[in-house]
């Protein structure tokens, strides 16, 4: 456990909530700014698009991008890329995909010389290979990033400024601690929920600090605000009234999605996206997914084909907005089904049926909390290249690791205390070093695998005793 954590861990509540606030004001200015609400303002216009309009701007930045990245780019350069006149989208498909174990492997070759590494963000992806990658981005990336969320937050109906709670997988309260299970950034208005103390046992807790902060919003895992919205269901004299609630990173089962509706009265926005910033797809007023066209190209792939509608296929990204470490038909892992039919929004472009990609398991501590996702604790160790977290037990969990060679002793204590402040104190943990990970059917990694519990569309159930 690093100092800042260890200080932050064992300070008081309203030091913590002072902490959070101080860190609050460092994160505003590496995600709001003049490069934000530039591109903001160019994104309220840009969603008006014509279908010709997308179609030639599309082209445009993508011979842009391209031509960055041949000319810029050490990983491209190797491979002899030359800067293409995009007239159409089969240019595009001529152009070989790039995976993940890629990305990974190449890390430093991806970054374009224009840009000096000790002033760069490095991002954290979360998911679907087990080890989150590292990517790198600047000030005005962070920035035009946050500007599509934003313009979301808009078609949510949200303005900037106005409250919000998250519960976004953060550990902004010890393992072991009882009551308050969330912390407040004033920098920012925010409640920040603890995804890990969620549970049957704990929701009355969290409704009741919900009704008394008020927020206008709640940004959640489908899984962490699960139990919150079941307690509702069964106590419908408490009341929070929200104005919506943004859903993102796993799967939103349309039960979930009705449970959220009934228990707060307002409107549920599913989004995609992910650390990579590869693409950007969200669900406007009349809840069809809509993918972003000014944030970059999304190609739904069936062995190695366009899907047509209603059929699925893999999420192929080429982002626009990052050009330090510029992704050309980034292959995600994730997919989804391809949009038949205009929305009656009038946001012109491509859309999406539903997203299929985020297939992972929850875990259930012997609390009774929801872990939903575990992928951050894997950042740090460049040794690990895959993980898998199986809950076997009611009270044990095996995480299996793909290492090198410079993974160390220290480093696996280093996993277990991570691991502890997320799954508390009584879980069992065992980590294990295997030399590969198997796939689904469908060749995805499922990082979480819980054989005791099944996560289904009407919610957590248990299969084994």
């Amino acid at each position: 456990m690093n100092r800042a954590l260890r200080t932050y861990t064992g300070a008081p509540v309203w030091m913590q909530n002072l902490l959070l606030s101080a860190y609050g004001v460092r994160l505003r200015r590496l995600r709001y700014g003049s490069v934000g609400q530039k591109k903001l303002a160019s994104l309220r216009e840009s969603q008006w698009m014509s279908a010709e309009e997308i179609h030639q701007y599309q082209l445009s930045v993508l011979t842009e991008v391209v031509a960055r990245a041949a000319s810029d780019v050490p990983f491209y350069r190797r491979r002899g890329l030359e800067g293409i006149d995009f007239e159409s989208f089969d240019q595009l498909r001529e152009l070989p995909l790039l995976t993940k174990s890629e990305v990974q492997r190449a890390r430093s070759e991806l970054i374009s010389d224009k840009y000096s590494r000790s002033r760069l963000t490095e991002l954290h992806t979360g998911g679907t290979t087990g080890k989150p990658l590292a990517i790198y981005a600047d000030r005005a990336t962070v920035q035009t990033h946050y500007a599509f969320f934003t313009r979301l937050k808009e078609w949510a109906g949200i303005r900037d400024g106005e409250r919000v709670a998250t519960f976004a997988g953060r550990t902004v309260v010890p393992p072991g601690a009882g009551e308050p299970y969330w912390r407040h950034n004033r920098t920012s208005n925010t409640l920040l929920c603890s995804s890990f103390h969620v549970g049957p046992a704990t929701a009355a807790a969290y409704v009741k600090a919900l009704a008394d902060f008020s927020p206008r919003l709640i940004d959640a895992y489908p899984s962490s605000i699960e139990p919150i919205v079941r307690f509702l269901a069964d106590e419908p004299i408490r009341r929070v009234s929200p104005a919506a609630v943004i859903t993102s990173s796993e799967t939103l089962f349309p039960a979930v999605r009705s449970l959220i509706e009934r228990a707060f009265g307002c409107g549920v926005f599913d989004y995609y996206c992910g650390g990579e910033m590869a693409a950007f797809i969200a669900q406007c007023e009349e809840g069809t997914y809509h993918v972003a066209p000014e944030f970059g190209v999304v190609e739904l792939l069936a062995d190695g084909r366009p899907v047509g509608p209603g059929e699925r296929g893999e999420i192929v990204a080429t982002p626009f907005i990052n050009p330090v470490m510029p992704l050309l038909r980034y292959a995600t892992g994730d997919s989804a089904v391809r949009g038949s039919q205009a929305c009656p929004c009038g946001r012109a472009g491509q859309t999406i049926e539903r997203i299929e990609g985020r297939i992972d398991d929850v875990i259930v501590t012997p609390e009774g909390h929801f872990v939903g996702r575990l992928d951050s604790i894997f950042k740090s160790v460049s040794s690990i290249s895959e993980t898998r977290v199986i809950q076997d037990g009611i009270d044990h969990v095996r995480v299996e690791i793909v290492t090198s060679e410079g993974f160390t002793g220290q480093m696996q204590g280093e996993l277990e205390t991570q691991l502890r402040l997320r799954l508390g104190p009584t879980m069992r943990i065992d980590i294990v070093r295997v030399a590969a990970i198997g796939r689904t059917e469908r060749g995805k990694l499922r990082t979480m695998v819980n054989l005791v519990y099944r996560q289904t569309s009407t919610g957590v159930q248990k299969i084994i005793t």
